[in-house]
């Protein structure tokens, strides 16, 4: 049986070996150059730019094909003979 103070230098001593061992690590990180920067931006901004797309239609499309409809309508009052001959 492992009494309290043993549990407490042993607990000490993992820690002290984990602390090493990210100080060791630290050595071979480096900071991201601009391209490896770049490229973080971008995928942070990723989901973004698919929700922008995934919007796309009712954003631009569905308007645009109102507005037609509406320029459709007025132009069929306006000149009713020329949904059938060419103007």
């Amino acid at each position: 049986m492992v009494t309290q103070p043993q549990a407490n230098v042993k607990a000490e001593a993992s820690t002290q070996l984990a602390l090493q061992d990210a100080q060791e690590a630290e050595k071979y990180m480096h900071s991201l150059s601009g391209r490896e920067t770049a490229v973080v931006f971008a995928l942070e901004n990723a989901q973004e730019d698919l929700d922008a797309v995934d919007n796309f239609e009712d954003s631009y499309l569905k308007p645009l094909k109102i507005f037609d409809a509406v320029i459709d309508e007025i132009a069929n009052v306006c000149r009713p003979c020329s949904r059938s001959e060419p103007i």
